[in-house]
């Protein structure tokens, strides 16, 4: 019974992965013979991604099969239904990942035209305004995630549903990381599940889940990147090399198409893994070693032909081919200012970037940025003794891109237990003479540690997500060995720590998303009211920059509205008065 369970988890897990990952390519390609999304894309790929799971796991229970199945569709539906009814407050959600959603849904094709040409006479809800930065994200910026909430949005006519895809990836990789737990690494199921879910809730995935913030997606796929180089690389487990691949390849292409840095991460990575792979055979015998290197290198070719050239044409491709830089907006003729180095505070501009880092974890976690002021003195980040915090900073965690200490206010303590956990490990693999375990180890925490040192905006949390894979590595030492004592007592109190500072963010992050969807759902109502007792009603948007809520206007089927900017008015709306 218990294995038919972890079974039917991972493979409802495998099934979201491909319904995931399907979406995105076949959208993408359909872009390319002038088929623009469509309400009929969501429930003609669900089908086509049925199929081709039946026929991956043909030769194996159907049972479990089928169980999987029906458990990914209740919660694909379930995600869809509960996010429908979440509205996005922040800024980036309404700005230009609804303008790129909305405007796909509306019939825009990113292969052909602008998002400022595609207009109302086009079928899009307003005309996006040139001056509007907006348009310039929408245009150049990666559109894996828009991509997949179009579709949603298509179908559902809600623009909010489009938004499932982090509690999606939360889903995949606990389910992956789970079975693997208990079924190749023999742990005690409740030890799986603490680490399984334990790395994918963690305070990136919770502060963004609600949003269209997308770090945590990223974050989502690395960990999947990790996950498919140790089963690789690990001799005393048999899991089915495609399967592995499968997984390795639609990490790969999401986190590509996630974020423009995503490409970065992923081609750091995965060279590290492919070397280590590739040595590893060698030292095999020469007939491993040509073997997996023509294995590895056709699909490294295969995916990122896929990942840049078919769905990442609209950035890497036509940005390279048009502006020179395939990391356009953010290198480039004409290249805005990197906000890592723009939002850093002031007193991070003379040090190094182990120091920034190093600081940002061991401040109190709150919203610091070069532009924040104190009367004349800037505000800088406030160190803090570890394992404290007060009720004033948890409630700072409501904040979806919070700059100081984003890992949780109890995260400067779990970082020296796992720097002193990581360092007895070490010595003991040495001891041990695991050098199969010691060098991947190794080189996946060197690999960290490097984009640490390289990266500008590494004080920033949601930007180097990964780093929160290293208190599970720690966690799994200490938990895999029921024979030991000492190590398992030590491994359910740093469980619980881990689990503590996780839902002191939880709680906030939760109430936060209650609060601010019962503000947006009463003042759409009033409008809605409002709009149906007047003829005409004139908006006047906070800001420019926030003509995406229009959208939840026409998911309202309200139309009687004009933006007039010059207008002073005092009604308020959702990023606008009226």
């Amino acid at each position: 019974m218990k294995e038919k369970i972890i079974q039917t988890i991972k493979k409802s897990a495998m099934f979201l992965l491909l319904l995931t990952i399907s979406i995105l390519v076949l959208t993408a390609c359909l872009f390319f013979i002038k088929v623009a999304v469509t309400p009929y894309h969501l429930p003609i790929i669900y089908l086509l991604a049925i199929v081709i799971y039946c026929l991956f796991y043909k030769k194996q229970d159907w049972k479990i099969n089928i169980s999987g199945l029906i458990l990914a569709t209740i919660i694909f539906v379930t995600s869809i239904v509960i996010f429908s009814n979440i509205y996005d407050v922040t800024s980036d959600g309404n700005t230009y990942h609804k303008l790129a959603i909305g405007s796909m849904k509306n019939g825009w094709n990113p292969v052909y035209e602008s998002s400022k040409d595609f207009t109302i006479e086009k079928g899009n809800v307003f005309n996006p305004d040139e001056k509007n930065m907006n348009t310039v994200w929408a245009d150049h910026y990666t559109k894996g995630t828009e991509i997949f909430a179009a579709v949603i949005y298509a179908f559902t006519g809600n623009i909010e549903s489009g938004k499932i895809y982090t509690i999606l990836f939360m889903y995949i990789i606990f389910g992956i990381l789970f079975s693997y737990l208990v079924e190749h690494k023999k742990m005690n199921m409740i030890a799986s599940l603490a680490i399984s879910i334990l790395l994918a809730v963690n305070p990136i995935t919770l502060v963004q889940m609600g949003n269209y913030y997308i770090d945590a997606s990223l974050g989502l796929m690395l960990y999947l990147i990790f996950y498919s180089m140790i089963v690789q690389c690990d001799d005393t487990i048999q899991i089915d090399k495609k399967e592995t691949l499968f997984i390795m390849a639609s990490a790969i292409i999401w986190g590509i198409n996630i974020k423009l840095t995503g490409i970065a991460f992923m081609a750091i990575f995965c060279a590290v893994g492919y070397v280590y792979l590739l040595y590893k055979k060698y030292k095999e015998s020469k007939e491993a070693f040509l073997k997996e290197l023509k294995i590895q290198t056709i699909f490294y070719v295969v995916v990122v032909i896929i990942s840049v050239v078919i769905v990442g044409y609209t950035s890497y491709f036509k940005n390279m081919l048009f502006f020179g830089h395939p990391l356009y907006p953010l290198y480039g003729q004409g290249a805005v200012e990197n906000i890592g180095t723009k939002e850093a505070p002031k007193s991070f501009e003379e040090k190094s970037r182990l120091r920034t880092f190093l600081i940002s974890i061991f401040s109190k976690g709150e919203n610091v940025s070069a532009s924040y002021y104190k009367g004349d003195d800037p505000v800088l980040p406030k160190l803090k003794v570890p394992f404290t915090f007060t009720k004033e900073e948890v409630q700072n965690y409501n904040i979806p891109d919070i700059r100081m200490s984003g890992f949780g206010p109890l995260f400067g303590g779990i970082f020296i237990l796992t720097a002193i956990g990581t360092l007895y490990i070490m010595i003991d693999l040495i001891r041990k003479k695991k050098y199969n375990v010691f060098i991947p180890y190794l080189l996946l925490l060197s690999t960290m540690a490097l984009l640490i040192l390289i990266f500008d905006g590494n004080y920033w949390a949601r930007y180097v997500a990964f780093i929160y894979a290293t208190p599970m590595f720690v966690l799994y030492y200490l938990l895999k060995n029921t024979d030991n004592k000492i190590k398992i007592i030590l491994g359910i109190a740093f469980t619980l720590l881990i689990a503590f500072n996780t839902a002191l963010v939880g709680k906030v992050s939760v109430s936060n998303i209650k609060t601010s969807t019962n503000y947006v759902e009463t003042k759409l109502k009033e409008f809605e009211k409002y709009s149906k007792e007047n003829e005409t009603v004139e908006i006047r948007l906070n800001d420019i920059v926030y003509q995406s809520i229009l959208y939840n206007l026409d998911d309202l089927e309200i139309d009687n509205y004009s933006v007039n900017q010059e207008k002073e008015v005092e009604r308020e709306l959702y990023f606008s008065k009226y």
